[in-house]
């Protein structure tokens, strides 16, 4: 019994311990630049977690606050751990929206910002992950002046 119940013990510790090996990785990364002051950002916080679900995609968000230095500091982290520190430092500082990054190719599909309602957002966001598979997708033709096109560079050198 002593051995069986070792037995167990051990596999249950391997398989704690192993987890994070197995688990799959996001097609693409939802990089939602917010602050807590700015009333976009508050609007972008309620639909994107509504439309992530909706989409049912393989995507991570990443959220890069400004709120204070200890969140910014937190979001510089983020962008590190998930190799997208140039989307990080092209837009950190300028709430309320989110950039859709190939995970892996690290580079913008588009993005999405507080004007779309969680339903919209869902179907960019599936369509941006379509993307990223290098899959195809059906477009629903529509007269409107919401686009999925990212915000000039916040943050440019000035030496260039």
């Amino acid at each position: 019994m002593k051995r069986l119940t070792s037995f167990f013990a051990a596999a249950l510790v391997t398989t704690a311990f192993a987890a994070p090996a197995f688990a799959a990785s996001p097609d693409i990364y939802v990089v939602n630049f917010r602050n807590a002051q700015d009333t976009n950002s508050a609007k972008l916080d309620g639909e994107l977690s509504t439309a992530l679900a909706i989409a049912g995609v393989k995507a991570e968000e990443v959220v890069i606050d400004t709120s204070t230095a200890a969140k910014w500091e937190k979001g510089a982290h983020e962008a590190f751990d998930r190799d997208i520190v140039p989307v990080f430092n092209q837009w950190v500082g300028l709430p309320g929206f989110a950039a859709v990054v190939d995970a892996n190719t690290k580079k913008v599909i588009g993005c999405v910002n507080s004007s779309f309602t969680a339903t919209e957002m869902a179907e960019k966001i599936r369509q941006m992950a379509a993307i990223s598979e290098g899959s195809a997708y059906m477009s629903r033709a529509s007269i409107t002046t919401k686009t999925t096109r990212c915000p000039a560079a916040h943050n440019v050198d000035p030496g260039l």
